[in-house]
């Protein structure tokens, strides 16, 4: 996730200093890089000019103090372990500059658990981008209740600057925005698999094939105005809500896929048969896809 953000920055023209710990992941750092651009530049993404000139904004720092003494903007991208991120951000808070703002990539970590390893909480917020980063436009803004209002505008408008859709959330939540929807789907496919209403193949089917395919251009709020409106929409929720999943802990097909070590490609097989084969296949399938949704957002926009 860190080099594809920082390489999003350098496209847009900020000079960008990357740190890391490890020596082998500093190495093969600006190969990483160059790699996503060059398949940009393949998928008409990024002109070739654009690649020479954001390679030459990539700095690599072997020391943490080097790399963040100039500071205007940090993004922590490390593991999703609340104590490893804590540390780190209590080094930063001594190591930026007064001005610095410090931004954590964190998936499911509240910013104010980040906030209160440092004496500048009005500067902390989460920036979350969405894997793979390069090609997918969205980025979450979290706000904590001490995030200042200057802070959350300047990280937007950076955001912007870089070509992304950022959206601001403005409370707390555990999983923010994207990824309380997402779970929300979710819990209702497993639940769907579990009652044997349909296979997990049928399932994927309905979204790619169905919904989704409406979803890649227009969101739910705008969609249900316009197919239902608000009154026809009411009474359709009114039958079928009441039938929804709503339990509070994950389906036990989940549970029996662990005890199976069916965990998906990281074994081989969860729903789906994977072999390192299909699954770079799969990641080729999804990126191609992508980059022709941004190809068509940019004619849009043209």
């Amino acid at each position: 996730m860190g080099h594809a953000i920082g390489q999003e920055f350098a496209l847009a023209g900020f000079q960008v200093n990357f740190f890391d710990q490890s020596p082998p992941i500093r190495q093969v750092l600006k190969s990483r890089i160059n790699k996503n651009l060059n398949e940009m530049l393949e998928w008409k993404l990024v002109e070739e000019e654009q690649v020479k000139s954001a390679m030459t904004r990539v700095n690599i720092f072997s020391n943490l103090a080097d790399a963040v003494s100039v500071a205007d903007l940090v993004v922590e991208a490390v593991f999703e372990v609340l104590e490893v991120k804590q540390q780190l951000f209590t080094q930063l808070d001594q190591l930026c500059p007064a001005n610095t703002i410090l931004a954590s990539n964190t998936s499911s970590l509240m910013p104010s658990s980040l906030a209160a390893s440092t004496q500048r909480p009005e500067k902390v917020l989460v920036l979350h981008y969405f894997y793979p980063p390069h090609l997918m436009p969205l980025v979450e803004i979290v706000k904590s209740s001490e995030t200042a209002q200057e802070t959350a505008d300047a990280v937007y408008e950076a955001v912007i600057e870089t070509g992304k859709k950022p959206i601001v959330t403005e409370k707390e939540a555990l999983g923010f925005v994207a990824n309380r929807l997402q779970a929300a789907l979710l819990r209702e496919a497993m639940y769907l698999i579990e009652q044997g209403i349909c296979s997990p193949q049928d399932v994927d089917i309905a979204v790619k094939f169905g919904f989704g395919r409406r979803l890649a251009h227009v969101g739910p709020i705008e969609l249900a105005e316009v197919q239902d409106g608000w009154l026809q929409m009411s009474q359709i929720a009114g039958y079928i809500f009441p039938d929804l999943n709503n339990d509070t802990s994950p389906s036990p097909i989940i549970a029996e896929k662990i005890a199976k070590n069916e965990l998906g490609p990281q074994t081989g097989k969860g729903f789906y048969e994977w072999s390192p084969e299909r699954v770079a296949e799969f990641e080729r399938q999804l990126y191609e896809q992508l980059a022709r949704y941004i190809r068509a957002d940019h004619n849009e926009e043209e």
